[in-house]
Order: C-alpha cells, then structure tokens, then sequence
C-alpha cells in the first residue's frame, strides 16, 4: 500500500508548489506537505470560498457527517484506524491497547448526541448557526456567527487530540489550519479523508500541516490569515503563540496544567477499599498517566491513606495486566528511576512512607506525607500523600492554582459540596469522579472557559417591527 500523507490538503489547493516535509521517529519516517512562503494569499482565498460552502450547510447536517466518521472511526478494524493506531505506537511510546482505549474515548465524544448536548449547553439552539432565531427574552431574534478560519496549533502525544477542537470549528462553521503535533503526525489527516469521503465540503475546509516550531515565515503567513488563533503547548510555546496574536483576533490557549485526586475516609468507607484503589489505579494508568488529565499526586485521609496505598499496588499490577504500558525511553526511564530513588529515601527516613513498584518500569505507587513540588506526571507513578482531612486540600494546593485543571474528588455529602466549591474558587475547573479522570465529555468547557461560543461573535435583532416575523 503506497504511504500516506500525515498533511491533508484541500481539493481546491494546487499541488504542483507545495513543498515537502518529513518528520521522524527513530528509524520511522512520516511524509507530508505544506504550501510554499508564497502560496499562502492563494490558500487564504480558497478557505473563504470554501466557507461561504461551509456556511450554506446546516449545523445538524454537519454533525451528521461527524456522527458517521466518528461512527467508522469506532470500530477497531477499520483500517484507516489500524494504520493511525500503529502509527501513534512508533511515535509515542504507547502499547496499541492504551492508543486504541484513548480513541475510543475521544470518538464517543463525536457522536451526535455528544456534539448536540454541547451545542445546546452553550449556544441554547444550535440552529443560530444557521440564521436568525427567535429569542423571547431579547424580543426579537439572535444569530451567532463563527470566524471565517481558525488556526490550530496542536501539541502532545495523546492519541485523537486533534479532533475536538477541529469538530467545534466545523460546528460554527470556520474553516482551519492546523499544524499537526509531531508527536502524533498520522490522526488528523487520516480522519480527514474520512470525513471527505462523508462530506466533502467539511474536510475541504481544513488544511492540516506542519511546520517546525522555528520556521517563523510560515507561522507569520498561516496566522496574517486566521480570525481565531488556538494554542496548546507549554506555557512557554503558547507564550510565544500569544505574543503573535493582534488585537483583532480572537485566542484561546491550553498550556501547561495539573491534575490531582482527593480521596475522604467516608468515601472509602462507602466504595471499599480495593475499589477505590481500583479507581485511583485507572487514573494513574489511562494514557500511561502521559495527558493532562491525569492526576500528579491523590491526597487521601490519613486514616486510610496506608490500607489505600496497598492495594493501589496490586491495582496497578492488574491494570498493568490489562493494559500494557508503552515503552519508556531512555530519557524517560532515567526520570522514572530518579523519581523512585527519591521516594525510597524519603520512605527509608520517615516511619510512614513506603514504595511498590514492579520489577520493571510498569508501575510505582509511592506513599508519602509531603506534598513535593508538582510539575508532570508520566508513567504510571501513584503517589499517594497522606493529609489531615478535606479541609486542608485547598490550602496544600493553592501553590499551584494557576495551572489547575481536574480533580478526582472521592468524597460524600457535605465534604463534597464543600470541597468541590474550595476547588471552583481556587481555580479548578472540573470536578469527576475518582477512576474518570481522562473521560471528559464534549459538554465540558475545557479550561473552564465555552470552547464553541466562545468562538462565536452574535446579533441580535431588537426594538424593530419585523423582528417577531
């Protein structure tokens, strides 16, 4: 089968100047192309022809075609996603059972009653996208009106990542670039074929690439042509990203964030122990603990911080079981061992911590009474903290409030209301069970903040004789 391209390219673009690019892991290469310094206001012309098509397509008709692809994309056999799959193993390290768990779950977030749930949640009525609407509160009516394009920068190894935002763009009806991640090249491109076979007009609105992060030119060009400009990365990439963006343009970043649990002695009471440690295990395991969302540390009540931590150990072999870890690289393996030779220290000095692992680099789980300093998780690494009880949490945490995101909150009753609402003050901005960490649902407003309306702009009609007809 001959090789395919990692960059999508739309029908209209002329492929004759197009210039090459390859990108590399090991002795694995990906093959793709972008347009040339001076092909751009070429490409920024075809993307406003391509949305005035976009814009005559009614927004359920445009989650129709998503719920088909994502429909396709489902199935495990379905050999554009065999190829992404394999693909995605190579580059990031990750067994093919822990790739294929991540699309499953980013996939359930594309089918039509995802995508509708969270246009309802955040515009009312989806169909504002279609035209004015009648709006009884205002006395008139409203319409919302999304950017013309939207550029995506993409980063990180999780599987799939590309496909919620670049779905929430075609739902209000912007065209994209988007600059594919290194990290995880095949997706984009492999998804868009099959939407262009459901829809033509939809993946003919997006042109997915890449360019290095050096290459300011081509940064310069796709952005002089964006309304929208979206950024994930470090807080130090999207710092240059935010430094680009002109006045004009509306910008929403994902950087660097933190994630942890909290477990009660109530809460443990309820579920049980192994279970709870079944659910801490999950957490710590989905993805190789590798995305965002997944937790750094779980503060658990003294009381039962111990009886947790053990049978988080043999949680974690069982998940291991389950589901293989990746393969760490030597870099990574390096981190992992330090880390470990650090919590066996601090355990060897205190009457209360203790350290599991296996006898490889599958797992670790750590218990411990200090919280250290937070800056990533990865490989599957459970540590446990020991605190006096929920009241503390906010004030353990605080130190890191700027870059929170998900809290796995193992607690009942009041100590829930009480200590989910410290969280939302704080900074927090979702709240989940303990063992649901990475599945987030479409309706969530990622960062806190509404990634679909958020994109739009609205007019309302009011104070006008015609506005009720």
């Amino acid at each position: 089968m001959a090789e395919q391209s990692v960059s999508w390219i739309p029908s209209w673009v002329d492929g004759a100047s197009l210039v090459p690019f390859t990108l590399r892991s090991g002795d694995h290469e990906w093959r793709g192309a972008r347009p040339g310094d001076l092909d751009w206001p070429a490409v920024a012309e075809g993307l406003r022809v391509a949305q005035e098509a976009l814009r005559d397509i009614p927004v359920r008709r445009i989650v129709e075609a998503v719920d088909t692809v994502a429909e396709l994309w489902a199935k495990r056999d379905f050999p554009p996603r065999q190829r992404v799959v394999r693909d995605a193993a190579v580059v990031t390290g990750m067994s093919e059972e822990t790739i294929n768990r991540s699309l499953d779950g980013e996939l359930g977030t594309l089918r039509a009653e995802s995508l509708l749930a969270a246009l309802e949640r955040e515009l009312g009525d989806p169909e504002v996208l279609d035209g004015f609407r009648p709006d009884a509160r205002l006395g008139g009516s409203t319409r919302a009106i999304g950017p013309r394009t939207v550029l995506t920068v993409f980063s990180g190894n999780a599987p799939g990542l590309p496909a919620r935002t670049l779905v929430r763009a075609l739902l209000v009806k912007a065209t994209m670039i988007a600059k594919i991640p290194a990290r995880e090249p095949a997706f984009t491109a492999a998804f868009l074929r099959t939407l262009h076979e459901v829809e033509p007009v939809l993946a003919d609105s997006v042109l997915a690439t890449y360019w290095d992060r050096d290459d300011e030119a081509t940064m310069a060009a796709a952005l002089e042509h964006a309304d929208a400009v979206v950024a994930f990365g470090g807080d130090e990439a999207c710092a240059a990203i935010r430094a680009k963006v002109g006045p004009h343009q509306l910008y929403e970043e994902h950087a660097h964030k933190l994630s942890f649990g909290v477990v009660s002695e109530d809460y443990v009471a309820r579920h049980g122990v192994a279970e709870v440690a079944r659910r801490i295990a999950v957490d710590c395991s989905d993805l190789d603990q590798q995305a965002c969302l997944s937790p750094q540390v779980y503060l658990v009540e003294a009381g039962q911080a111990r009886a947790v931590a053990e049978q988080v150990a043999v949680a974690m072999r069982l998940a291991a079981d389950d589901c293989p870890p990746g393969v760490i690289d030597a870099e990574g393996a390096t981190v992992l061992q330090h880390r470990r030779l650090v919590a066996e220290w601090r355990a060897a000095s205190t009457t209360s911590g203790e350290v599991w692992s296996s006898d490889g680099l599958e797992w670790t789980v750590v218990l411990d009474d200090t919280l250290l300093p937070l800056s990533g998780a990865g490989n599957r690494v459970a540590r446990i903290v020991a605190i006096p009880g929920l009241a503390d949490v906010a004030e353990v945490v605080r130190p890191y409030a700027r870059h929170l995101q998900n809290v796995a909150l193992g607690a009942v009753g009041e100590e829930f209301r009480r200590t989910a609402e410290d969280l939302a003050r704080l900074g927090v901005s979702r709240v989940t069970a303990p063992g649901e960490m990475t599945r987030v649902s479409m309706a969530w407003r990622h960062d806190g903040q509404p990634r679909i309306s958020g994109l739009v702009r609205w007019c309302d009609v009011e104070q006008h004789p015609e506005a009720a007809g």
